[in-house]
């Protein structure tokens, strides 16, 4: 991709936890998100010792990381696919309209809301934004009208979105050593690593790393923290 040139946001359905298998649906955002939210929670257990009036608090699991983001849609036809010019929140006299919202609405949802009559639940979403390579599945979205018809016919809204991290089971079992380590390669990230010279090391060849980031669900390919535990698959060469 060319210096500067505009990468749409894209959200890809999958029909399994191990995002092997894509439903054939996915959707482009209209425009990017301004930013996106990481969040990391730790769940904690509080007892009270006999006699006590204080709680004791001692470690229980850590909470799948989660991702939060605000996007738009928009049926007035005044913002164009890759444009970023926007109407003030008033309609304009004269302005032809063109309400695709609903439209556009129900193909995102389809892709990360609705009931797959095949798996027996909302689909697994992969979202893919410039190095943010993120395996999720929404728990929570609200959808806020901002702009309307003079009919009432809703043309702008904004989605707030949260979406939960997935890891299948295989993939939590070889990170917490449930299984035998020959059944793939563990390595810990050390001060100066890259993800292109930890793949060379691993594999003999660099170009690995986009696999090897999709496969441990990196959200950004050029900065790796120290103490990380990273999973190398077996890739075909």
């Amino acid at each position: 991709m060319a210096l500067g040139e505009l990468k749409k946001m894209k959200l890809i359905a999958y029909d399994d936890a191990a995002f092997k298998t894509k439903s054939g649906l996915e959707y482009e955002v209209l425009i990017n998100p301004e930013n996106y939210a990481l969040t990391y929670e730790t769940i904690t257990n509080q007892t009270t010792a006999q006699g006590s009036s204080e709680t004791i608090t001692s470690y229980s699991v850590r909470s799948p990381q989660s991702l939060s983001f605000k996007f738009l849609f928009d049926g007035t036809g005044v913002i164009k696919n890759g444009g970023s010019s926007l109407l003030p929140s008033v309609a304009i006299p004269g302005v032809p309209t063109k309400s695709d919202l609903v439209k556009d609405y129900e193909t995102f949802k389809s892709v990360v809301y609705n009931f797959n009559g095949d798996t027996h639940q909302p689909r697994f979403v992969q979202l893919q934004w410039g190095p943010l390579l993120y395996n999720c599945r929404l728990t929570r979205m609200t959808l806020t009208f901002k702009l309307f018809n003079p009919d009432g016919t809703p043309l702008r809204a904004e989605a707030d979105c949260t979406f939960q991290a997935v890891i299948d089971a295989p993939k939590l079992a070889a990170i917490t050593k449930l299984s035998s380590p020959d059944l793939t390669h563990i390595r810990t990230v050390r001060d100066g690593d890259t993800l292109p010279l930890l793949c060379f090391r691993e594999y003999g060849d660099s170009k690995y790393y986009y696999q090897v980031a999709q496969y441990n669900g990196l959200t950004d390919l050029k900065t790796l923290k120290a103490g990380t535990k990273l999973i190398f698959p077996p890739i075909a060469k």
